[in-house]
């Protein structure tokens, strides 16, 4: 599927968004952006006053009426309010702002009903990349340090659930290695064998997994031809798998850095759509992940 496809904004979406800590020039002009594009309400959670920094960016008053500032005297109290709204369904989409990673990390665990059934969350890194036909889909990438056999099947199942939600008619799932065969010497490609053996002994003909692959066969058919490699999702993956987190964050770093790629990034797993990027994320991969999480916020049930 193609990216822009994914991410292309219109005045008919809506529903609320909560975002975590945005007392910050950079992070309230997404949200503006945002709020011109669509038709959502904005719920600000923060313990600092951000009123003077969207006065700044004088807006017309049916922009400014749906941006909701909500300060607290505490981080405690702050969070807890967020939490209810959250539950009682107030806010639908749940977006990480100037907070670190492991406190939005430890907000979400701290909840145990803000997860879905499988009770498994993962990161999904979803990528534009210059040159490549569709979407490009990576994880884990910031949560899942070194996912287990268990746990790399899990993040397929939440991966394939999430494809479904944006309307894909069939969903390529390739197993990240450094070789193509399986080694003794490469932990990462007996992984992959023994994953692609569990789903080949499904009969879902919706989702193909294979591997091990490597990334230039992964997303070239005729790189893998000219190296003897025969796949039938070579050239033309919707998701790689990578064996640990150091892979998939230097993948995100490179291939937005110097591939010039876009991306939008999301936490899978819970009863609603979670924006998880890096404070230091571009504007337009921030508004790209907000509008990524609105696409399929009504998938999801509370």
């Amino acid at each position: 599927m193609r990216f822009q496809h994914l991410v292309e904004p219109c005045e008919t979406m809506n529903g609320n968004v909560a975002v975590l800590y945005a007392n910050d020039e950079k992070m309230i002009s997404v949200l503006v952006k945002a709020l011109k594009l669509t038709n959502i309400d904005i719920f600000i959670y923060d313990t600092q006053d951000t009123t003077e920094i969207i006065r700044s960016f004088d807006l017309e008053p049916q922009i400014l009426n749906r941006i909701h500032v909500l300060t607290f005297s505490s981080d405690y109290q702050l969070l807890k309010q967020c939490a209810e709204d959250l539950s009682q369904g107030k806010v639908t989409v749940l977006m990480k702002g100037k907070m670190k990673a492991t406190s939005m990390i430890s907000f979400i665990l701290s909840n145990k009903n803000f997860i879905d059934q499988y009770g498994f969350l993962n990161h999904v890194a979803c990528f534009s990349i210059p040159n490549y036909h569709k979407t490009l889909m990576i994880s884990d990438v910031a949560y899942n340090v070194a996912p287990t056999i268990e746990e790399k099947k899990q993040i397929i199942k939440n991966l394939t659930t999430f494809s479904n939600t944006l309307g894909y008619d069939k969903f390529n799932v390739g197993l990240l290695s450094a070789v193509e065969y399986a080694s003794k010497k490469i932990p990462s490609s007996i992984d992959a064998e023994k994953l692609k053996n569990i789903f080949n002994r499904t009969s879902d003909v919706y989702v193909k997994v294979d591997g091990p692959i490597l990334f230039d066969y992964a997303i070239s058919k005729k790189r893998a031809i000219e190296k003897n490699y025969t796949s039938s999702i070579a050239g033309d993956v919707d998701a790689l798998i990578v064996s640990n987190i150091d892979v998939g964050s230097a993948l995100l770093k490179s291939l937005t850095h110097f591939g010039n790629a876009s991306v939008s990034s999301l936490l899978l797993g819970a009863k609603f759509p979670i924006v998880f990027t890096s404070r230091a994320e571009s504007k337009q991969n921030k508004l790209n992940s907000l509008l990524l999480a609105l696409k399929t916020q009504n998938k999801f049930n509370h």
